[in-house]
């Protein structure tokens, strides 16, 4: 095929799955690349003012399962507005906290690619005709199974009507041999249940309406169009009776991980070998992708679904860097990408977040207590080596930073931020990242809990200061009284008073251990736009905020803050802030302060 234009291009400007308030919840590449980090946390900033309120409208009105359409401006990293149509579909049930699935599309390419796609189904066509086995798919909201092939630019349809009928009246009529039906009756079950991934194997004259019998060989797959939109589609091969062998690339099965699809370790490991070894001008980049606590996955739901947790990433590995690269599955619950043709730093973000988020949100209908996350650590030639070995360990450190930080997050290996890989003797990794920041971080707390049991109680100002110095933070703020003003400070926050607190409902944001977090203070957005509006006029880019409260009755906050920045923080810092949190709320009882 000849390459994309580029009109095709503007065309795809992506699909995301966002709450009420347009917060997104997870996009594909294309969404990410179009419209950069404006989106990381809501869309609503993209969106020009005149137009918000149509597709707000559709939103609302939106039932389950229904698609809204309508016409907006909205601005990508460009920063200039386009038209673009907006497809709008509502997932989950009615009483449940709603979530919208969102197909953005440029309006003025349309017309063009609408062209270009009949040409090229056409083509599609005739090759599709020259091949010899049946395609089927199952629909989920029509519970109907859909059985059919090519000629040339007509579609022949052998079935279709409800899965559990065509069951039914194949039985009845006889067209699967007795000894069959059980396997018969297990591909329907695999096919409505939405199995990941199956193959049966039986005679019957299914096909032919009882005319023949033959040996036909179903092998299906449950895709995830978006996290909610699930759909089986499978082909249909006849298999002689007489011979019931099929042609097998060999060479290309010995490189293929079972489970996955990818390529296994070793010829993914060779793939990326080969790259480097011919000393490309452009960058490669290796990531290497973990599937976060995929041990307890396993142990928690059993290994079946393990598998399925396997099969599901990977595809969503292969949609996403599709045309830029290839994976592998190099462990248990670990990949290794490769990418080559991401232009930018942006670029490879972008493939980097929608792979996190799509992870995140894969399963979320299926379990209300299980989470799937992944942490990804990424090394660039020649930008940081040009050997591989030192790129995997390079790599393979950022990983370890990814997960120390609190898992779901992918870390760019820096080597002024991350510092070097530090070898043993047999030339593997020493020491993968901040260890001893993190030993320093434990001592300190637990001097302070010694301290305080053998009756030594520090001034709470001074506290303040060793907390700031040994955790890297700007400011640390504690508010108090009727109107929240502010009664200690030790950093250059320009904060007054945290009145948002007491409305909003802004309270019920914090968590059992009184702890609330704001990653980027952006992530307010269209939840309490005036928390987020006093925290930016002060500055504050992100915060770990503690509730101070006494039987029950909320007496003030403690705000661990930075100013002018914002990153993720860390679920070791995190729990460090809840237990000083508390201690600092106990001394300024202690010594009056509130």
């Amino acid at each position: 095929m000849a390459d994309e234009p580029i009109s095709e291009k503007l065309y795809c400007v992506g699909r995301a799955v966002v709450d009420k308030s347009f917060h997104t919840q997870s996009g594909d590449e294309a969404f990410f690349g179009f419209f950069g980090n404006d989106v990381v946390y809501s869309i609503r900033r993209t969106i020009c003012d005149e137009d918000f309120p149509r597709i707000q409208e559709c939103m609302e009105l939106a039932a389950v399962g229904e698609i809204r359409r309508t016409v907006i401006r909205m601005k990508g990293i460009s920063s200039e507005y386009r038209w673009i149509l907006a497809s709008v579909r509502r997932m989950g049930e009615e009483s449940a906290e709603p979530l919208y699935s969102l197909t953005f599309s440029d309006v003025f390419s349309l017309e063009s690619a609408a062209y270009r796609r009949e040409r090229r189904l056409s083509e599609y066509r005739h090759v599709l005709s020259l091949v010899s086995d049946l395609a089927f798919e199952y629909s989920f909201e029509t519970k109907k199974i859909r059985i059919y092939m090519f000629d040339c630019f007509r579609e022949i349809v052998l079935a279709d009507e409800e899965l559990e009928k065509w069951r039914e009246n194949a039985i009845a009529s006889e067209y699967v041999m007795p000894r069959y039906i059980e396997t018969f009756n297990t591909l329907c079950r695999d096919i409505s249940s939405g199995v990941y991934r199956f193959d049966h194997e039986f005679e019957s004259s299914v096909l032919t309406g009882g005319k023949t019998k033959e040996m036909c060989l179903f092998r299906g797959i449950t895709r995830y169009d978006d996290p909610f939109d699930r759909k089986v589609s499978g082909i249909i091969s006849v298999v002689s009776a007489r011979n019931k062998s099929k042609d097998v690339n060999l060479a290309l099965e010995a490189n293929k991980d079972s489970l996955s699809g990818l390529l296994n370790r070793r010829a993914i490991t060779a793939f990326a070998q080969d790259i480097l070894a011919e000393k490309p001008e452009h960058n490669v980049n290796l990531v290497l992708l973990d599937i976060d606590n995929f041990g307890s996955v396993n142990n928690d739901y059993g290994h079946l679904f393990g598998d399925e947790v396997i099969y599901n990433i990977a595809g969503i590995i292969k949609k996403e860097i599709s045309g830029r690269g290839i994976a592998g599955r190099i462990s248990g619950g670990g990949f290794l990408i490769v990418l080559e043709n991401t232009g930018s730093e942006e670029e490879l973000r972008s493939v980097l977040r929608a792979i996190r988020t799509n992870t995140e949100f894969i399963f979320a209908d299926r379990f209300d207590s299980l989470r799937i996350t992944c942490s990804m650590g990424i090394s660039t030639y020649p930008v940081d080596s040009t050997s591989y070995d030192e790129l995997f360990m390079q790599a393979d450190k950022a990983l370890y930073i990814a997960q120390q930080k609190g898992q779901n997050r992918y870390v760019i290996y820096d080597i002024n931020k991350h510092g070097p890989v530090e070898r043993d003797i047999e030339n593997k990794i020493a020491f993968l990242s901040g260890k001893g920041e993190a030993n320093e971080k434990l001592g300190f707390v637990s001097e302070l809990a010694e301290s305080l049991v053998l009756g030594r109680i520090p001034d709470v100002s001074v506290l303040l200061e060793q907390v700031r110095a040994q955790f890297g933070l700007d400011d640390i703020c504690v508010f108090a009284g009727g109107d929240m003003g502010l009664i200690l400070s030790c950093g250059n926050a320009a904060s007054k008073s945290a009145s948002y607190l007491l409305s909003n409902n802004y309270t019920e944001r914090f968590s059992g251990d009184g702890i609330f977090v704001i990653d980027n203070v952006n992530e307010l957005e269209g939840r309490d736009d005036d928390a987020m509006a006093q925290l930016i006029e002060e500055n504050i880019g992100g915060a770990v905020q503690y509730l101070i409260t006494d039987d029950s009755m909320i007496k003030g906050m403690i705000s661990f803050c930075y100013i002018r920045r914002f990153k993720k923080w860390s679920v070791m810092d995190i729990n460090y802030f809840a237990v000083i949190g508390r201690t600092i709320s106990a001394l300024l009882k202690k010594q009056a302060y509130i």
